[in-house]
């Protein structure tokens, strides 16, 4: 007899699963494919109605438009191959090197900072009832406000004429005389009660050499060291004597020869590959500033030598290089305008620290006026929204996914520390649709559509309000979504940025019109009682002030002296207080 098999119904009901998970999957990826069909259709459709609404006004959004045309050799200041190797690039350029190779027999170095051997500038003994009085020693009261001028007035003797040297983070750096000639003030402080390292601080404090008083690696430039009980040796960092300067920065006549010579040529474009954004050079700002430095220190040495024809020498050199280096670096780059702008300011400070000590003469005050009317480093900045809108659209549509996850995550593919990484940005990047970045292209594009707004470059004003506003506004996304992420972390500092700029086109403003208060001050032995004296003989106009454009605020003193102020970034009135930083307070003269 023959049993019947039975029946199979695991078999059947295992083959119905799979055939369930099959067309799940299948499913999936249909709406998968549909959502990232419909997400490239929707981001490409917002980016070229945002592409259209610029074209429409004249703005070009195609790399290939922004990139410059090529000039003959014989007429481009960066075909001299030192200005290419010297200035051009991201690292330490070919400069810092050439400098860090001349030998110095008697000038260790540009930096002044923490680690500079110190000088003795004073010796201090508190006069506690019943102390004995040093001989020679100058009797003041820690109470008595006038005791401070007079205190400030025996340091200053002991020191000579000082200036300040542009590399140091004090503001001090550079004095006539000698170390080893200084002779220190010996003073004798009358007080009931032993004095805190505060007060004493307060009593003599870093302002009277014309120092930063809070630098940014220690606390106090003057030091004030216990010298046995009751008595402290007043100390700072060891100036730099300007002869020993001059006699080192010489050796470098022949390299600013070569660019006195490459500036003479009307072009400037740097040699590099411009069909690739991210090959766009930029100058080097390390070379940059240290070339500036150097020039800014020789003038200020040159005028405490009372040669105030030299230190124009030097100061035009460092006026003359901004333009082909940085101002006519295209396409600009915020980079570019943010060192113009560091060494338009530093440009302006040696002008107003030889104005300071009167140590210009009409021929050169006349000079560093035209100079100085001359300089206007907002157009750069304005003109980097264009080029920095242009550079990230471009990046964001011809960037690879994962290259372009891992240079927004700042990650080195070639790091094995970060081979974790590494696999999230490949991950990242390969489920990243390609129709968010469109959708980051149209918003960031549309936020800075309305950039040209936040500042009038031509008449040189900058409204911070609406600086403030849209810097907010473009940093405030506080969700997280796939139409702004990118702009979230990849947009620049714009209020720092036009912030530091308006300070520094102050200052320029401001020494321009001290030019013209020194000219009236020499021809009629005192200042004028108002600005409006000064036009137009000594200056054809008043720059009104960058943030609120009206009038600076001047006053006469009664010591013949002067107040020059220009309201800060704020856009009130401080009656000429600073402020802590450069967004508070008044921008006051000298800085």
């Amino acid at each position: 007899m023959n049993t019947p098999l039975p029946p199979k119904p695991l078999q059947t009901n295992g083959w119905r699963k799979q055939r369930l998970w099959m067309l799940g999957l299948a499913a999936c990826s249909t709406l998968i494919g549909l959502f990232y069909t419909e997400e490239l259709w929707r981001g490409k459709r917002n980016w070229e109605e945002a592409k259209r609404a610029f074209e429409a006004k004249g703005v070009k959004m195609d790399w290939a438009s922004h990139i410059p045309a090529p000039v003959p050799d014989d007429q481009n200041v960066f075909a001299v191959k030192q200005m290419q190797k010297w200035f051009v690039g991201r690292g330490e350029a070919g400069w810092n090197d050439l400098c860090k190779k001349m030998p110095s027999a008697t000038y260790a170095g540009l930096d002044i900072d923490s680690n500079t051997p110190r000088m003795l500038v004073a010796e201090v003994t508190i006069g506690l009832p019943g102390t004995a009085m040093p001989a020679g020693a100058t009797v003041l009261r820690l109470d008595d406000p006038a005791s401070r001028a007079e205190a400030a007035k025996l340091l200053t003797n002991a020191l000579g004429p000082t200036a300040s040297e542009p590399t140091s983070r004090y503001g001090v750096g550079l004095m006539l005389r000698r170390p080893e000639d200084v002779q220190p003030a010996r003073i004798f402080l009358q007080c009931q009660t032993a004095p805190t390292q505060q007060e004493l601080h307060q009593f003599l404090p870093d302002t009277i050499l014309n120092a930063h008083s809070n630098p940014p690696d220690t606390n106090t430039v003057l030091k004030f060291e216990p010298d046995g009980e009751g008595s402290y040796r007043v100390t700072l960092p060891t100036l730099v004597n300007v002869a020993d300067f001059l006699a080192w920065s010489d050796q470098l006549e022949p390299q600013f020869a070569v660019i006195r010579q490459a500036l003479q040529r009307p072009y400037a474009r740097m040699q590099a590959n411009y069909a690739d954004p991210n090959a766009v050079p930029i100058p080097c700002f390390i070379s940059v500033r240290h070339f500036s430095q150097i020039l800014g220190a020789r003038a200020e040495s040159h005028y405490l030598l009372g040669q105030p024809e030299e230190a124009l020498s030097d100061l035009t050199l460092m006026h003359e290089s901004c333009r082909p280096i940085m101002e006519e670096n295209e396409p600009m780059t915020l980079v570019a305008a943010m060192i113009n702008g560091a060494v338009r300011g530093l440009y302006a400070n040696t002008v107003s620290d030889g104005l300071r000590l009167h140590a210009w003469h009409e021929p050169q005050l006349t000079a560093l006026e035209e100079q100085l009317k001359a300089v206007n480093i907002m157009p750069p900045v304005q003109e980097t929204f264009t080029m920095e809108r242009v550079f990230s659209c471009h990046t964001l549509e011809n960037t690879p996914k994962v290259p372009l996850v891992q240079m927004l995550m700042g990650i080195d593919p070639g790091s094995k520390s970060n081979s974790w990484r590494v696999l999230e940005s490949r991950v990242l990047g390969a489920l990243l649709p390609r129709g968010w970045l469109y959708q980051n292209m149209a918003s960031g594009a549309n936020l800075t559509a309305n950039s040209g707004t936040l500042a009038d470059s031509a008449d040189e004003i900058i409204f911070s309000d609406k600086v403030e506003a849209f810097n907010k506004k473009a940093h405030g996304v506080d969700h997280w979504s796939p139409n702004t992420f990118i702009i979230a972390i990849n947009t620049p500092n714009w209020s720092r940025a036009w912030q530091t700029t308006a300070n520094h086109q102050t200052q320029i403003n401001q020494a321009r019109v001290v030019c013209g208060l020194e000219r009236f001050r020499l021809a009629h032995g005192q200042y004028p009682e108002t600005l409006d004296a000064l036009v137009p003989q000594f200056v054809d106009r008043i720059p009104h002030d960058v943030i609120g454009g009206q009038p600076p605020h001047y006053r006469r003193a009664a010591d013949g002296t002067f107040a020059l102020y220009s309201v800060g970034w704020s856009g009130k009135d401080g009656g000429g207080a600073r402020g802590k930083t450069t967004a508070e307070g008044d921008w006051v003269w000298p800085d």
